[in-house]
């Protein structure tokens, strides 16, 4: 592979990817086999003080720190302190978890494939520090309720055991309670994982707070920003609770030797963190569909198309209100992606296709482009390309969208360029848009994603996969991967 290929790319396309997503910047890192072989920072750590944003930037990644506790429990499994699929009730003390909806005993597996039952929190965030994570547990499960509006809006338990997919930090919280419980040591959670995961991968920009943050690593975290309009908010601090679900912090190049080390059988140069058994279970689909329906979950892990043979892995993060975290990694081939960034829209729907992500995506897809060993590089200007993308929407959503079989006329088309108004400053090819309304393959929807495949630019992709037609209706229909 060609990294100076995908450099150049990304030089020139992820600049135009920050300003498309409103994301102050971005710390990206790209590995092969053993090693990182690209790390760039874009954009700015901090508007007020103007500090860009470096591959030793450390930035909170959110739910993608589920992975190193999923890690940390598969490690104790190894050693036969846990039982991946034996009741967890007995390692936990005086602390009572049972689902009232089933009377099957809860197992690591199924905390690990988000099947307890247990519904969606958002980790019993405040903005005040948490108790200590036994306690906090212990809090929890005497209310029983969720936190997600004052438990009103889901319940704390809301199917039986291992009857659907329902993604919970509470319980990957209990995954770092059992790894705390049973680690030989008697280590709290985040110094076992810094012993056990990150030491022997050499991770040493890498920390799970509430664990001591070294001033050094500290200065060098990025400041996250809320965004919503044309509006940018430092908002102040929030604590999880449910910790070991997503309070790591971490540099790009960091996650991404952890990556690695997953696709690569548990092991870099540096040390072993899994047998190659076990980092291949973990990749392994376990379950049915996750919260893509396009994937199916392994332990903790988005699995696609299949994951180890020729697909690839996935997870992401965010962590309140202004950081997201962008993962993927092909295990055939060890490439792993990761993109870190300090913007969370705030006016967003909830699903992992939130504005927050495109950044990631987006990049993903030039990444992506690049494994797939098309040229990263865009054959049409950012003007070309945006301007065709919105003529192809617009194609979309008069034609294919409502089922209307009357494709535009010469006279329509002619119309739409001549009105349209296009704000200073954006890019725009009149003729670009009008080709792109003109080709625009009405007929049907599957034709209309394989005909996009083909001209959409790859750090456009993600758009047209989450616009065109109905979200996911097409793959589903015509078996497409956009």
């Amino acid at each position: 592979m060609d990294v100076a290929a995908l450099a150049r790319a990304l030089d020139v396309l992820v600049p135009e990817i920050l300003e498309h997503t409103d994301t102050p910047g971005v710390s990206i890192a790209v590995g092969a086999g053993d090693e990182v072989v690209l790390a760039r920072g874009y954009g700015l750590a901090d508007l007020a003080t103007g500090t860009p944003m470096t591959p030793e930037t450390v930035n909170p990644i959110g739910s993608d720190g589920k992975t190193y506790t999923a890690v940390a429990a598969m490690q104790l499994v190894e050693r036969g302190r846990l039982d991946l699929d034996g009741p967890i009730g007995p390692h936990l003390g005086d602390l009572r978890v049972v689902n009232p909806h089933g009377a099957r005993p809860i197992t690591l597996r199924d905390l690990l494939t988000h099947r307890s039952g247990l519904g969606t929190t958002f980790g019993f965030a405040d903005r005040v520090p948490p108790a200590p994570l036994g306690e906090h547990l212990h809090q929890v499960f005497r209310r029983g309720r969720s936190d997600l509006y004052g438990g009103d809006l889901v319940p704390l338990w809301s199917t039986p055991v291992g009857a659907q997919y329902q993604y919970s930090n509470t319980g990957i919280a209990l995954v770092g309670y059992l790894v705390e419980r049973t680690n030989p040591a008697g280590s709290a959670f985040d110094e076992w994982v810094r012993r056990s995961v990150f030491t022997p991968l050499d991770m040493r920009s890498t920390w799970f707070p509430p664990g001591v943050v070294p001033p050094e690593a500290a200065a060098r975290r990025s400041t996250g920003y809320a965004t919503v309009g044309g509006f940018q908010f430092v908002l102040p601090q929030v604590y999880v609770g449910d910790y070991p679900a997503g309070t790591a912090l971490t540099t790009a190049s960091d996650h991404c030797r952890f990556v690695l080390a997953v696709l690569g059988g548990g092991a870099l140069p540096s040390g072993r963190i899994l047998s190659p058994e076990t980092a291949r279970l973990m990749l392994t689909p376990q379950a049915g569909t996750g919260p893509d329906p396009a994937a199916t979950v392994g332990l903790v892990w988005n699995v696609f198309d299949g994951g180890l043979d020729a697909g690839y892995v996935g997870h992401g993060g965010e962590y309140f209100w202004g950081w997201s975290n962008f993962t993927r990694g092909w295990p055939e081939s060890r490439v792993a992606v990761v993109v870190s960034s300090n913007q969370w829209h705030l006016a967003e729907p909830g699903t992992s296709h939130r504005p927050s992500h495109f950044a990631g995506r987006l990049i993903g897809g030039v990444v992506t482009a690049w494994v797939n060993g098309a040229d990263p590089m865009p054959s049409k200007s950012p003007a070309a390309a945006q301007s065709w993308l919105a003529g192809m929407l617009v194609a979309d959503r008069l034609t294919t969208r409502l089922g209307s079989r009357h494709p535009l006329s010469a006279a329509e088309i002619d119309a739409l360029v001549a009105g349209a108004v296009v704000r200073p400053g954006q890019p725009w090819d009149p003729e670009a848009f009008r080709s792109a309304l003109r080709d625009y393959p009405w007929d049907s929807l599957g034709e209309a994603m394989a005909w996009s495949r083909e001209q959409v630019p790859a750090h456009l992709q993600a758009l047209v996969s989450s616009e065109l037609g109905v979200p996911w209706l097409g793959r589903l229909v015509a078996g497409l991967e956009l």
